[in-house]
């Protein structure tokens, strides 16, 4: 391990206090979870960039934004109905 130092603002700083809390007030660890967590989301948005470059995905979701615009979906709450419906036949 390597200690470092930063500087961060009063509101961070409050942040950081009030998460280290429930965790024995390891301010270390909040900070060291929330760089991992941090580089997790940017590896999935760099994915997700990728993915949208797919020209297969790019086909199909612009089939979808146009279904959605001709009104050719169904809802959440339609889907679950049917679900139901058809779990107690």
């Amino acid at each position: 391990m390597r200690k470092i130092q930063v500087t961060i603002d009063d509101e961070t700083v409050r942040l950081l206090e009030a998460l280290a809390v429930p965790r024995a007030s390891n301010k270390s660890f909040v900070v060291r979870e929330a760089v991992r967590r941090m580089a997790e989301q940017e590896g999935f948005e760099q994915y997700l960039d990728w993915l949208e470059q797919q020209p297969d995905v790019r086909m199909s979701l612009e089939r979808a934004r146009a279904d959605e615009r001709e009104g050719r979906t169904v809802s959440h709450e339609q889907v679950l109905r049917r679900l139901r419906k058809s779990k107690h036949r």
